[in-house]
């Protein structure tokens, strides 16, 4: 496993709300996307940037753009407030979006017409932030992020060798036949939004998120002091790293000496050790590190089964004449 980038632009986003009414305010408690046809199975060309999934040419209240797919990313779409200024409309309840180094106000964005490949959405509200620093990054005509409210009705399947993404609708009678064979297998549970799976290094049980919107794995320092000496990272050295909030810090980079997640050993894997920032609520987050590109691409083609709750390894399977 290997560190892919001296920049971490890492979500893992959570709506929290607190009391609060503006006036014509558009609902915390919207309907869900509603999609308008059932193609059981489409598929979407991807660019990796640094490690991010960029699905180009999407089309949202027409206006047409690029989108991170991010499995840490609770909300169905979160878009860049720049572009839509004019069609912003405060929530019923002052939310907040939760990252890596803080927190951000949120607005909501009326859906009229979302297009993910063969699939069209309508009827619900984006959330809205500025993206500006993810841009930067990401190129000029980044809108927004691809998460959980939209991938959880579908097997997504990463083909990261052909830079393909295969949307697998779970909401059909008669499943479409998958052409891939699965190898191995890591079970999730879904907490705020996110995937997370439950392993240990050395005695110590952790909690980790996977997410396609990290370009790196990532350990939270606090949780680093209750390893035992020998199994904690070694740090190599210091990077800065940019959260959701377009704050700075530094990290260190390490590597961990083993890692065990269900009945698999992992050795050697890179992360960056950096303080993770507590929502306002003051609650603990639901994980103690991030699992991103360096950890997910390994094995090539990955799915992530949000019906069944399974991260898949997959390989290919020719069809039989």
């Amino acid at each position: 496993m290997r560190a892919t980038s001296f920049l971490t632009l890492w979500w893992g986003l959570v709506v929290a709300t607190t009391l609060t009414a503006p006036a014509q305010p558009i609902a915390a408690t919207d309907p869900q996307p509603r999609r308008l046809e059932a193609t059981p199975v489409f598929q979407t060309a991807f660019e990796l940037v640094g490690g991010l999934i960029i699905l180009r040419n999407l089309t949202l209240n027409g206006r047409q753009g690029d989108f991170v797919l991010d499995t840490g990313c609770s909300t169905a779409l979160l878009v860049d407030s720049g572009p839509f200024a004019g069609q912003l409309t405060p929530l019923r309840e002052h939310a907040t979006a939760h990252g890596t180094t803080g927190t951000v106000a949120i607005k909501g964005l009326p859906v009229t017409n979302f297009q993910l490949g063969a699939a069209r959405y309508t009827g619900f509200a984006a959330h809205a932030f500025s993206l500006e620093h993810l841009r930067r990054y990401a190129g000029p005509r980044l809108l927004g992020v691809i998460g959980y409210g939209l991938l959880r009705d579908y097997e997504v399947v990463i083909d990261y060798p052909r830079r393909r993404v295969y949307w697998y609708t779970l909401r059909t009678k008669k499943p479409a036949p998958r052409p891939f064979a699965r190898q191995d297998s890591l079970a999730f549970v879904v907490v705020r939004g996110g995937p997370i799976v439950t392993g240990t290094i050395g005695a110590v049980q952790v909690r980790l998120l996977l997410d396609t919107g990290a370009v790196n794995n990532d350990l939270d320092a606090a949780f680093c002091q209750r390893l035992a000496p020998r199994e904690q990272p070694t740090r190599s050295g210091a990077e800065f790293v940019t959260g959701s909030d377009g704050h700075q810090q530094v990290a260190q980079r390490g590597t961990l000496p083993t890692l065990v997640l269900e009945n698999i050993t992992w050795k050697a894997v890179p992360v960056l050790i950096l303080p993770h920032a507590r929502p306002i609520s003051g609650r603990e987050l639901a994980y103690q590190g991030v699992l991103g590109f360096p950890f997910l691409s390994q094995d090539q083609v990955v799915s992530f089964h949000f019906g069944r709750q399974q991260l898949y390894a997959l390989v290919p399977v020719t069809p039989r004449k």
